[in-house]
Formats: C-alpha cells, structure tokens, sequence
C-alpha cells in the first residue's frame, strides 16, 4: 500500500510539474501586483516597502525551489517517510482571482483597508483557521505569512535584535545581548 502511495505521489508530481512550473513564473510576472498587495496587506508594516519585498522574493523563491515528490522531514523514531505534495503555486491564480471578485475589480488598486477585509474574509471562506508550518496552498495570504513568520527575520523583528535565528554566533560573545535591529532604511 505504502508503495503504490509513493508511486501516485510521484507520477502526480511528474504530471504537476509543467504546471506547477508555469504557476510559479505567472505568479512573479502577472500576479505581481497582487502579490505585493497581500504582502502590503498581511505582513508588518515595520518592515517597510523594501522589506516586504524581499520577503515576496524569498517566497517566490521557496516556491522555484519546491520539489514535489521530495523526502520530508520526519520526526525522531518515526519509521514512515513523507514526500512532499504537488506544489501549492498552482492553486494561487485561482485566490488572486477571487481576492480581485472580492475587491470589486482589483485587489492590488483597492484600499488597505478594504484589502484587509478581503483578505478576512477569503482566509475564512478558505476555512483556516491557523498558519501552516509551511505553504501549503490553503491561501496564498497564509501561506506567504507562514513563510515569513517562520523565518529569522521575523524573529529579529519580534525581539527587535539581530537574533540571526538558525545561524550560530559562536561562544566568543554569547554572553552579550545581541545588537539591536536597525530601523528599516537606517544603515545596518
């Protein structure tokens, strides 16, 4: 049994490919816009124009370098081994399209306010009720938030220190606090 599951996960991802492909390179060109609306929309406005770009890059980014069909982590003792599923970028054309019907037009020229209502109310119809531990195509507003919020920069962010999480500093120093985070735009 376990065998024909791994088998169908890897012919779906040998057949998901292409799309998966063409997903990914629409979502950086023609859903641009959109993307660095939900972005504006859903990340901390601390980081700045500049910030929630690179955090639109590195999602767009994760999603190149996803690989359906991948061994996954498992947890310590367990025996079963995980592949990763088709990738979630094929489902986002759909949810910009919805967050556009939503906005009455365009989501991206909509207001921040009228933006996060919309974005409400598609994360509820979607049905989710927490961020995923990874993109998982449930909405590509909780997916991009999953992303980041899961990275060392957010994590700097919210102790307002260059943390550096997932990095290791060394024990020359440790005992000191790290450095405080510089505002967005101030020179590091």
């Amino acid at each position: 049994m376990l065998r024909r599951t791994v088998l169908r996960l890897l012919l779906l991802g040998a057949a998901l490919g292409p799309v998966a492909r063409r997903a990914i390179a629409q979502l950086g060109a023609v859903h641009a816009a959109e993307l660095t609306a939900v972005a504006e929309t859903v990340l901390p406005s601390e980081l700045g124009i500049d910030g929630r770009a690179r955090a639109v890059e590195r999602f767009l980014e994760w999603l190149r370098g996803y690989h359906a069909g991948a061994q996954m982590e498992h947890g310590y003792g367990l025996t079963r081994l995980w592949r990763a599923p088709p990738s979630p970028a094929a489902r986002y054309a759909a949810q910009f399209a919805d967050l556009d019907r939503r906005s009455g037009g365009s989501f991206a020229r909509a207001s921040a306010e009228a933006r996060q209502r919309v974005v409400v109310a598609a994360i509820e119809a979607a049905g989710l009720r927490e961020l995923p531990e990874r993109p998982d195509g449930g909405h590509v507003a909780t997916d991009l938030m999953a992303l980041f919020f899961g990275s060392p920069e957010a994590n700097d962010l919210a102790y307002r220190r260059t943390i550096g999480r997932f990095g290791c500093r060394g024990l020359a120093g440790s005992e000191q606090l790290p450095s405080e985070r510089p505002a967005e735009g101030a020179p590091a």
